[in-house]
């Protein structure tokens, strides 16, 4: 077998050499490739997106299928057509990580800004619920009265709009923290509605392209926080928490009321759970105390979500947990639930308070 028949082996080999040195020194990370490296791949991405007919999580895939497809006609003996296969395998593998996956292995954001995340009691997460319920309920007050759901039609912003607005904001919370900001992460969302429901998630980000994918079969709350989290994973956070938090601590005291609304309950819901989880009893007494038209929002988010039946019914969720633990992250899954971590040691250091002063009045 000539030497270029394993050159896709040797690209995985490569990049698992890579990965086990930045895994062992994320600093490598911050300084060679996150605020390096990874700014020139973003920048070019962000260029070139503008050209695709379709969103990249289509076009790349339809492209190399083509290519599997071409290969397969031809007349080539089959160690060769096998050995393209594979080295086009192997320089994807390569690929994925080279444009974006290394950023698994970035030092985390709480020890790069100082508020270390650190476990916390019972005692802390109520409090923190309750306090946030109270933001939330105020915010809520511009969109609509307690006994009513948010009227859709009256205030749900434009996706272009909110696109716009959660891209300023998370360019200045990032450029005040001191992480790279210049960049702009293009979000697709005219997709097949159900494209992401059907297994159980909302969006996702497609490195290969640069691009944040929404499902359009959202709820149009949900929908602003998906957006907002995938956004984020564009400015090379792949840590599901991190994005969670940055999802929240941007928007949540934006001046326009849906925005900090749709936002500040994406990140409420993960407290509920939370509280849930811990004391059915507390999260129970909790929930009878919220206004009906809080609750009318909560069922209309589910109901959206549910409307798509799920086909691969606890599937999805082992398949993504051990893909996060493959990447390092050793809570898998549960890794979404460190945005309450992370919040709480952020308010901490930061005399950060949630505040509706922005509003209109």
């Amino acid at each position: 077998m000539k030497y270029y028949h394993l050159s896709g082996i040797v690209l995985i080999i490569f990049t698992e050499i890579i990965k086990y040195f930045f895994a062992n020194n994320p600093s490598w990370v911050e300084d060679y490739y996150a605020n390096g490296i990874y700014l020139l791949i973003s920048f070019i991405l962000q260029k070139i997106s503008i050209l695709y007919i379709l969103p990249g999580l289509f076009g790349i895939p339809i492209l190399f299928f083509i290519f599997i497809f071409l290969v397969s006609l031809s007349k080539q003996k089959k160690i060769v057509k096998f050995s393209l296969i594979i080295n086009s395998l192997g320089f994807l593998y390569f690929l994925f990580y080279f444009v974006w996956g290394f950023n698994y292995y970035r030092l985390p954001i709480d020890h790069q800004w100082k508020f270390k995340s650190a476990p916390f009691t019972f005692k802390q997460l109520a409090s923190e619920y309750e306090e946030t319920t109270v933001h939330l309920l105020k915010i809520r007050e511009f969109l609509a009265d307690t006994s009513k759901g948010v009227d859709l039609v009256r205030y749900n912003v434009k996706n272009e709009e909110q696109q716009v607005i959660i891209q300023k904001n998370l360019q200045l919370w990032l450029k005040n923290h001191g992480f790279p900001s210049e960049a702009k992460v293009p979000i697709r969302y005219n997709l097949p509605k159900g494209i992401f429901l059907h297994f159980s998630t909302a969006g996702m980000y497609f490195p290969f392209s640069g691009e944040g994918n929404v499902d359009p079969g959202l709820h149009p709350i949900h929908f602003t926080s998906v957006m907002a989290h995938e956004m984020a994973h564009g400015y090379g956070f792949a840590d599901e928490g991190t994005c969670n938090f940055l999802a929240f601590i941007c928007h949540t005291n934006d001046q326009n009321p849906y925005i900090a609304y749709a936002t500040t309950l994406g990140y409420w819901r993960y407290l509920a759970s939370n509280v849930r989880r811990i004391s059915p009893s507390f999260f129970n007494e909790k929930m009878r105390e919220l206004p009906t038209g809080i609750r009318k929002d909560l069922m209309g988010i589910q109901n959206y979500s549910n409307s798509y039946e799920d086909w691969m019914p606890n599937l999805q969720y082992k398949m993504y947990d051990a893909y996060l633990k493959g990447q390092g992250i050793k809570e898998g899954m549960l890794n979404y639930n460190k945005v309450i971590g992370l919040v709480l040691a952020y308010k901490a250091a930061n005399s950060f308070i949630l505040n509706d002063s922005s509003l209109p009045r």
